[in-house]
């Protein structure tokens, strides 16, 4: 009977409509910032209720709605939540995109916009999944409960405020960011630090009357780069290794005046076994190191945004049913870890639901100028993700 179940489920999720939805996403923009996932909010939850999914909207964040389906099962339990954020990156230079990022234009495979492959690829693969297993009539024994979140691209608590302060409750979760089809059960954290280099100011026909921030900085940066290497050796099977860099440099007022102030950001990528905590005092530890060699240097450390690292064992159960629904639609699993951050950090570390990463596109085709997915693995996508549904729930 189930399999009767899962043929005609599939036998529903066709290329057409993968395409035809995504496109009509893709065409309304949800930039963050500045924070515009209004519109295309509104037109999910129109979607889901003119299919009959019980939806509800709830803001987190004023005027930013996150948006809740349900496709409730007889007894109510297990449940299954896919989940996507709405927000994309700005589109930039429109001049510079080879097609309007706003009309979803088909070549060969590819459709192009912003947010075709992060992720509104992800969110039309789980509801076309979704939609196929209402309209099959398959009788559920859980609920499958549908999230599509805001803010997820500047860290704000869209998907935390659904599972923590809503409180919608699961069994397991699959965030569908762009993976390539491959299965992450890890995921790098994030930390971001601001060093404020101080000096003092003065004439630059005198500089040994002052004290040049630039050049204390250069002694930091320096320093990072060695500690970029060192950290490399720490590693991760499924993520890789440790990084660090220097990505922003701010200083210096006038060609004649000494630089009294040079601002450095700093990107940590942070691997499951690490710390925020570690990871600031190793940062700390360098910059007082060079302090005690160099009494004129003086800074200020600042901790200015973190999102920690997630993992589930890859012999997880969510993991395993999603592997073998790949298999039943052609594609072998493979276990991966995301090297950017997500949501999913939300359901393991807050929520301690057990959820995995799973989706179409290649990160390498995000947040970049002519943006696209392969529409084909959207579609590879949505079959996976209905049988993993049917699978686990059923």
């Amino acid at each position: 009977m189930v399999e009767n179940f899962k043929e005609m489920v599939l036998n529903r999720i066709n290329i057409d409509e993968v395409t035809s939805l995504l496109r009509k996403w893709v065409s309304i923009p949800s930039r963050n910032p500045p924070g515009e996932e209004r519109d295309l909010a509104l037109a999910i939850a129109e979607q889901l209720r003119s299919w009959g999914f019980e939806v509800e909207l709830y803001e987190a964040l004023p005027n930013r709605p996150n948006v809740i389906a349900y496709l409730r099962g007889e007894i109510g339990k297990p449940r299954l939540i896919f989940n996507g954020h709405i927000d994309t990156v700005p589109e930039g230079d429109v001049s510079s995109w080879t097609y309007n990022p706003f009309e979803g234009v088909i070549v060969g495979n590819r459709l192009y916009g912003r947010g075709a492959g992060d992720q509104k690829g992800g969110l039309v693969a789980f509801t076309v999944a979704a939609k196929a297993i209402k309209e099959a009539n398959v009788k559920l024994k859980g609920d499958l409960v549908l999230t599509y979140a805001a803010g997820e691209e500047t860290n704000e608590p869209g998907t935390k405020s659904i599972l923590i302060d809503k409180g919608v409750k699961g069994d397991w979760g699959i965030v569908t960011e762009p993976t390539s089809l491959k299965i992450a059960t890890a995921e790098n954290g994030l930390a971001w630090f601001e060093v404020l280099i101080k000096g003092k100011a003065a004439h630059a026909s005198r500089p040994e009357v002052g004290i040049n921030a630039i050049s204390k900085a250069a002694k930091f940066i320096k320093e990072i780069e060695t500690y970029n290497e060192d950290i490399k050796r720490r590693t991760h099977k499924l993520i890789g290794y440790s990084k660090c860099s220097v990505t922003v440099i701010q200083g210096g007022l006038k060609e004649n005046i000494i630089p009294d102030l040079c601002r450095i950001v700093i990107d940590r990528r942070v691997i499951p076994g690490e710390t925020i905590e570690n990871c600031t005092l190793e940062i700390k530890e360098i910059l007082d190191r060079i302090k005690s060699s160099d009494p004129e240097f003086n800074y200020d450390l600042k901790l200015m945004k973190f999102s920690e690292s997630a993992e589930i064992p890859v012999d997880s159960e969510i993991y395993k049913v999603l592997a073998r629904s790949l298999k039943e639609v052609g594609v072998e699993p493979e276990p991966w870890g995301t090297p950017y951050t997500c949501d999913v950090r939300n359901f393991i570390n807050d929520a301690k639901i057990p959820a995995v990463t799973f989706g179409p596109g290649n990160i390498e085709n995000c947040h970049c100028i002519d943006e696209w997915v392969d529409l084909n693995e959207v579609l590879t996508a949505s079959k996976a993700l209905a049988l993993t549904a049917l699978n686990l729930l059923t």
